[in-house]
């Protein structure tokens, strides 16, 4: 694995941590629903 690579896989699993992965502090909701839902329903 290159450092770029690991670049990416961190960013990634960074962004899984954050924004998607639902969080016991919030009830167990993700932190960022907007990640998850679409704005809009058409």
């Amino acid at each position: 694995t290159t450092l770029a690579e690991a670049s990416i896989l961190i960013e990634e699993w960074r962004k899984e941590y954050n924004e998607v992965r639902p969080h016991s502090a919030s009830n167990y909701r993700p932190p960022n629903p907007e990640a998850i839902i679409p704005l809009t329903l058409t």
